[in-house]
């Protein structure tokens, strides 16, 4: 058990070794938040840096990435944060019932869709989840649902259909592959590792030469939440970036996250 923890401890160390700062040495706000969500949160702190700069004040955003549930689990082992970030609201609410997360401040700010993603052109001509499963030379990749959001929704929408029995069975014969966030799915695809991945629509946004979208009904049946809250014990200025994020949340927008009201 100590082991665990020792282990756990390091794990938060090189989190925060490699944690991706905007802005100065003024007053820190640690952000815990999905890879999803990279690239609007970036541009989110780099505007308010440059806000707060033209106020005099000197800030530094530093995000700790990973899965939901990753990053759920480091703000736990941390012990304090100043916002959480998920692409779904399961995690988030998980955090809730450990007394990590203000229950009132979970706020919906835009959907992602689940989507079947293959490389530009879909050179194996891929028709939809099933047509994928049941083809012996397609390999896919899907998101840990221990873990991580996109792969706990697969889970949900493929029980629904039928499909995730046939999901199981192929786990370990090297066509099923689970990764460890919604961005790796993606990433192998473009590396050419798995010939499809059932991921978040923003990564076929952010890389619409290297990646198209497959049309199927059981998935687009389902929106993912992206949910800000705020950690319990969050800090002044952490309040005050998690109310700017609230307050600009167009910036998602045009990162494939659809409006709250859409």
């Amino acid at each position: 058990m100590k082991r665990l923890a020792a282990l756990a401890v390091l794990a938060l160390a090189v989190a925060l070794a490699l944690a991706q700062p905007w802005g100065g040495a003024g007053a820190r706000i640690l952000v815990f938040a999905d890879r999803t969500l990279q690239p609007p949160l970036e541009e989110l702190a780099r505007m308010y840096v440059e806000d707060k700069a033209r106020e005099g004040v000197d800030v530094n955003v530093t995000f700790i990435y990973g899965s939901s549930g990753y990053v759920l689990s480091q703000l736990e082992i941390q012990g304090r944060g100043d916002v959480y970030v998920a692409d779904d609201k399961h995690f988030a609410l998980v955090g809730v019932e450990k007394g990590l997360l203000y229950p009132k401040t979970l706020e919906t700010i835009g959907y992602l869709r689940l989507v079947l993603v293959v490389g530009e052109g879909n050179p194996k001509g891929i028709t939809s989840v099933e047509d994928a499963l049941e083809r012996s030379d397609v390999t896919i990749a899907i998101g840990n649902p221990e873990h991580v959001s996109a792969g706990v929704l697969a889970k949900r929408v493929l029980e629904k259909a039928g499909l995730w029995d046939k999901v199981e069975d192929l786990v370990g014969s090297g066509r099923i592959v689970m990764v460890k966030s919604a961005s790796e799915a993606a990433s192998y695809v473009m590396m050419g590792l798995v010939d499809a991945a059932i991921t978040f629509n923003i990564y076929v946004t952010l890389n619409p030469d290297r990646l198209d979208a497959v049309e199927d009904p059981i998935l687009a049946s389902l929106r993912a939440p992206v949910v800000v809250a705020l950690p319990r014990g969050a800090s002044e200025a952490g309040v005050e970036f998690y109310n700017y994020i609230l307050e600009n949340k167009e910036v998602f927008y045009k990162y494939g996250v659809e409006p709250a009201g859409g």
